[in-house]
């Protein structure tokens, strides 16, 4: 069917993913970008020097420029040679696959923190075992909406254990999806070393917090390959959690919310179908899949009957 021939079924959307999944999907692209970037240049700064005859054993200002003037401190940062370099180097990507990693988990705890209370407050009735019998935008049309204790719900799926966010996630919507529970334990093993990364650059937390010891404690490594699954793992979670909510309780919500808050500023005069020409022009400017006339009729006639 044509996007101009696709009618307007509230529970049924006509995008496969939701918004808040096409805005995770951007920073995760970003950060690939990113790491393909960095992954290049080590690639072919050891290829250069390869190529330039350079040794372990090689003076760093013979390969490179030596040009940044170290002041103080930074003094005690100089290399003797390439070996130390090279050692540093590879520190740093390490360095990078561990803050990549920190990214990652924060991307997929905001798509999360932002995808589960749109869902809930779609389909409110979820939380009285009647999903998809009371629409939230009937609530909100009539100023009806009440404090569900989303907020805390929300914090129950994004805090603590992967297991215990599962089972908020189950206590909501009544299900979870098999490979979001089948991820569970490579997610916590992903969040145990974000929360080293996060409070004691990347080391054991309580080691790293030992008072009378001056040597520093080695830090996580993740290998390429081994961010590569890591990635893989957040995005089969985040995509599978979405799919999950787009198609059992989001639906149309945010098209008719679209609508719900345009229309406060139209003239109660107008026709619907008037009002389903402005929407249709508006819609396309939301940054939305683009909606044909016969849509914006129905949602239009969809929201005057709530």
């Amino acid at each position: 069917m044509s996007k101009s021939n696709y009618k307007f079924e509230r529970w049924i959307p006509q995008s496969q993913s939701s918004w808040a999944w096409r805005v995770f999907k951007k920073h995760n692209n970003e950060l690939l970008r990113m790491l393909i970037t960095f992954d290049n240049s080590h690639k072919f700064t050891y290829s250069n020097l390869k190529e330039k005859g350079a040794n372990f054993e090689s003076e760093v200002i013979s390969y490179f420029d030596s040009s940044l003037k170290l002041k103080g401190h930074m003094n005690d940062t100089k290399f003797k040679n390439i070996k130390e370099w090279s050692n540093s180097f590879n520190e740093l990507q390490n360095w990078m696959n561990l803050n990549a990693l920190l990214a990652m988990m924060s991307n997929l705890e905001t798509y999360m923190a932002t995808v589960i209370p749109l869902a809930i407050e779609s389909d409110i009735g979820v939380l009285y075992g009647v999903s998809k019998r009371i629409d939230g935008i009937e609530l909100l049309k009539h100023g009806k909406q009440k404090n569900h204790g989303i907020k805390e719900m929300v914090i129950g799926c994004t805090k603590g254990t992967w297991q215990s966010r599962v089972n908020t996630y189950i206590k909501i919507f009544d299900h979870a999806p098999d490979k979001l529970i089948k991820n569970i334990s490579e997610l916590d093993k992903m969040q145990d070393i974000r929360n080293k990364i996060a409070h004691a650059f990347g080391r054991d937390i309580e080691s790293s917090r030992a008072n009378g010891k001056i040597t520093t404690l080695p830090s996580e490594k993740i290998k390429n390959d081994k961010l590569i699954e890591f990635q893989t793992t957040v995005w089969q979670t985040a995509k599978v959690i979405d799919f999950h909510l787009q198609n059992s309780h989001i639906g149309e919500y945010l098209r008719v919310l679209f609508y719900h808050n345009m229309q406060k500023n139209l003239n109660t005069a107008l026709h619907k179908n008037e009002k389903a020409v402005i929407l249709k022009k508006r819609i396309g400017k939301f940054g939305d899949v683009s909606a044909g006339k016969e849509f914006c009729q129905g949602l239009v006639e969809y929201y005057d009957k709530l």
